[in-house]
């Protein structure tokens, strides 16, 4: 035998070697249809398959050999207990392949899962049953370019769910997003449209992350744990023929374009927010979104490092900035990205407060200002004056 030959040979001795459960979790991370054909090694390996610990699946609705496929290693392996299932697809129709989609679905959950990702691509959206997720075991669900509704996203009947990402998905009714277990929560690239009401309710959170157009602001319910949060407000993600400007949707009550918020002294985000520990709040609107809140701030009891962007430093009186560090007693940290995306910045500017005549708007315990941008023109030199009066000094790293 050669000695390619003899590697192979001892290669091949040392996987058998593995006991089942170290091959049933290897298996977990191969894509189905290879995992599947181990079944003609040996007979050892036969039903080995049925066995793995993960589940990964890429399935388009038109090849009909292909969502047969799937039904059948459903079916075989039963409700074996799933580490992870990673579920993708695309050209299913809602008509015709949606109660398909739904008994997967449901077939899945019943496996106990515990780490769930379920992903529709090169297409816009596809309804799911409006029906709640229900598992004692879900631990991670992953929801990508699916429409929800309602009962879907009440959450209540999954007592060990910790992480929840939404992403590119729609809604078409009015929504609760609700979860008393929940701890990270990421929506990102989806729309909330004028028309419906969001409210998340989410009390034992410690991330948050909301990036994208909302055409309707979600309503934050109170979060005592949260120690993280990102807020992005974008305008509609569409460039205009000379690619240079984005161009706004057709909503006149649209939150991300013109800040329009439903219902009188209701602060809509930032009162979720008071309690973060760390904070970035960044609009990218036509629109200052976050102003209506400020009629309403609330106290960041909390808050210890802050995130802001150019936007939230209006001249000549900076009411936002000044408005947010008044509410912000506790605040060590403050970084100001001005007209300037990043996560690159040309120049960073450090500042620190003199403790001897520390302004009475600052915080006490205030140590770093940082200033991150391109180039220090006229309108970032209009901040760095403001922030001066605080007696806040500077120098370029």
């Amino acid at each position: 035998m050669g000695k390619w030959g003899k590697n192979v040979a001892a290669s091949a001795s040392s996987i058998d070697a593995l006991p089942d459960g170290i091959l049933e979790h290897i298996l977990g991370f191969v894509p189905a249809p290879e995992a599947v054909r181990t079944c003609v090694l040996a007979s050892r390996w036969r039903n080995l398959w049925k066995r793995a610990t993960g589940l990964r699946i890429t399935c388009i609705g038109d090849d009909v050999k292909a969502t047969e496929f799937v039904g059948h290693i459903l079916r075989l392996r039963g409700h074996t207990p799933l580490e992870t299932c990673d579920l993708r697809f695309c050209n299913f129709d809602e008509d015709d392949d949606t109660l398909l989609m739904n008994g997967w679905l449901r077939h899945v959950v019943a496996s106990r899962v515990r780490m769930f990702r379920l992903e529709n691509f090169f297409q816009d959206g596809f309804q799911l049953e409006d029906m709640p997720f229900v598992s004692q075991h879900l631990t991670r669900l992953d929801l990508i370019g699916v429409n929800l509704k309602s009962r879907l996203c009440d959450f209540s009947s999954c007592p060990s769910l910790e992480h929840l990402e939404i992403r590119t998905c729609y809604w078409w009714s009015d929504i609760r997003i609700s979860s008393e277990s929940l701890k990270h929560l990421a929506i990102t690239d989806c729309d909330f449209t004028t028309e419906l009401h969001a409210l998340i309710h989410v009390p034992s959170l410690v991330s948050l992350t909301l990036d994208g157009h909302f055409s309707s602001a979600p309503v934050l319910g109170c979060m005592p744990s949260l120690q993280e949060a990102f807020v992005r407000v974008i305008r509609e993600s569409g460039f205009t023929s000379d690619h240079s400007h984005y161009w706004d949707c057709d909503y006149e009550d649209c939150y991300s374009c013109h800040g329009t918020v439903h219902g009188n002294g209701m602060c809509v985000l930032l009162g979720g927010l008071s309690e973060a520990e760390n904070l970035a709040l960044v609009s990218e609107s036509k629109t200052f979104v976050f102003g209506k809140d400020l009629k309403h701030c609330p106290t960041f009891s909390k808050l210890k490092t802050l995130v802001l962007n150019d936007h939230w430093c209006v001249a000549p009186d900076f009411p936002a900035v000044t408005c947010i560090l008044k509410h912000s007693p506790v605040l060590e940290n403050l970084t100001l990205q001005l007209f300037s995306k990043g996560p690159q910045h040309k120049i960073e500017m450090i500042g620190t407060c003199s403790s001897m005549y520390r302004s009475l708007a600052t915080s006490e315990h205030l140590k770093a200002i940082k200033v991150k941008c391109e180039v220090v023109d006229e309108e970032v030199h209009k901040v760095l004056k403001f922030l001066c009066s605080f007696n806040i000094s500077f120098i370029f790293k």
